[in-house]
This record gives structure tokens, C-alpha cells and sequence, in this order.
């Protein structure tokens, strides 16, 4: 399909240049590669779509957008200096953007800098509408460190403000379930998965709650799911075959009967 795509879109380019090709030549506006950016980080080719997205910022420098998108393809290809350089020139712009420190926070955590990590996530903090990115960034902070009751309560936070947050909610349910809290964490599973019933990662969590209950037969159940959504899941397949050979060592003392 994204080879389809990609023929279908060299096919406009070439149709656009025999028809006009002075237009082209002589087109380099910021727009242009500004959406050239975004169409190549769209199809996966972060490279590209910061070669574009670079040039749109030097033709618009003080395009905000063009230098988020350029800090996001930065990021996609695990540039995070580059990111960081961006995020920060966007600031130097306009220190009003308090959600440019979720995104700065995020890239220093990718390189393990806490502490810088936490500064930042703790100024989009500051900003009320801006809870779910930074509290779920400071509850990972959290967790890495240690603090599993900080880190709780950053998730639940961040699970406040947004309910459908699936990351938030499997950090939650890992440190409840290493707790022993299976019912606690059956529960977020629970609320969780009404928004989003689809996830493979929450039903993936939620068969290794019932293995630890020794609830198996649920257990399969939950990971014949995510394997339906997601066939391609190392750990459904791996956790499918312990819970069948767990089923038949509970049948085996029945057999012998």
C-alpha cells in the first residue's frame, strides 16, 4: 500500500513538472516544503521530511509550525540534540508556548536527563490545560526513579484529564499489578478499555493480571484478543502457549480419573 502511495504521489510530481516545469523550478516557498515535510514524516521518512521541514523554517524562521513539525521529525528519527536545538529557538521566539516544554521534556527523558526532563515538564505544568503530557512525563520520571506512589499519582492525574490515555494506564496498571493490586488494576483496565476498545497493549496487560490470579482461562481469552488485533504481538503469542500448557496441566488430575 505505502509503495501504491508513494507511486501515485511521484506521479503528480512528474505530471506537475511536464506541465509547468518554470512553476516548479521557481516554487521553493516555505508552504511547499512545508507540506512536502509532512507528507514524507506522514509515510515514515523522518530524513526526508527533516530535510523539508528544515528549509521551510530557513524560508519562514519564525513559522511555529514548520519548527514543531521539524522538532517532531527530529525526534521520529532519534535526533534528539537537533530536537532539543528546535524546541529551544521556538522559545527564544515566544516563551508564552508553555506546551514547547512538554515537547522539550520529552526529548530530554528520551536522553535520560532527568532532571532537565522534570524542569520542563514542570513549567507546561504550569499551564492548566497542558496536565495529561507533562504529569505523564513526570510519573515515568517518577517510576525510573524509584517513587512508584509519585509516579501513581502522576498517572492517575494524567488519567483525570484525559481517560483515554493508554500509556498513562498501563504504567498505572504495571506498578498496581507488581503491587498485588489486581482488582485496583482491573479496574483501570476496565475504564481504559471504553475508550479504547481496540488496543492491543490493554487486553495484553489484562491477560497477565488474570495469569497472576490464576485465572487462565480468562487469560486466554484476553490474549486470543490482542493477537486478533495484532498477530504479529511477541508477547501474546509467547504468554498464548504458557496459558495452554497451564489449561492442560489443570485437566491432567481430571484425565487420570
Amino acid at each position: 500500500m505505502r509503495r501504491q502511495i508513494l507511486i501515485f504521489l511521484a506521479g503528480l510530481v512528474i505530471a506537475a513538472v511536464l506541465l509547468n516545469p518554470i512553476a516548479v523550478a521557481e516554487n521553493e516557498s516555505a508552504e511547499v516544503h512545508f507540506v512536502n515535510g509532512l507528507v514524507y514524516y506522514a509515510l515514515g521518512f523522518t530524513d526526508m521530511a527533516a530535510r523539508e521541514l528544515k528549509r521551510a523554517t530557513e524560508l519562514a524562521p519564525e513559522d511555529i509550525e514548520a519548527r514543531i513539525a521539524l522538532g517532531a521529525a527530529y525526534q521520529g528519527k532519534d535526533d534528539f540534540d537537533n530536537a532539543i536545538t528546535t524546541y529551544q529557538g521556538i522559545l527564544d521566539l515566544d516563551d508564552s508556548l508553555t506546551y514547547v516544554h512538554c515537547l522539550l521534556g520529552d526529548a530530554y527523558r528520551a536522553k535520560d536527563n532527568a532532571d532537565k526532563a522534570r524542569f520542563h515538564y514542570l513549567k507546561a505544568k504550569d499551564d492548566d490545560e497542558l496536565i495529561v503530557g507533562p504529569a505523564y512525563g513526570l510519573g515515568t520520571l517518577a517510576e525510573a526513579a524509584g517513587d512508584t506512589e509519585l509516579a501513581m499519582k502522576y498517572y492517575q492525574e494524567a488519567l483525570a484529564a484525559s481517560p483515554d490515555h493508554v500509556g498513562a494506564a498501563l504504567q498505572l496498571v504495571g506498578i498496581l499489578g507488581g503491587q498485588g493490586n489486581v482488582e485496583e488494576g482491573l479496574d483501570v483496565l476496565i475504564d481504559a478499555n471504553r475508550y479504547n476498545p481496540r488496543e492491543p497493549e490493554l487486553h495484553y496487560m489484562w491477560g497477565l493480571l488474570h495469569i497472576q490470579e490464576a485465572n487462565y482461562a480468562d487469560a486466554l481469552h484476553e490474549f486470543e484478543r490482542v493477537l486478533q488485533l495484532d498477530e504479529d504481538h511477541k508477547g501474546a503469542q509467547l504468554e498464548l502457549r504458557r496459558v495452554k500448557d497451564l489449561l492442560e496441566d489443570d485437566d491432567e488430575p481430571s484425565n487420570s480419573l
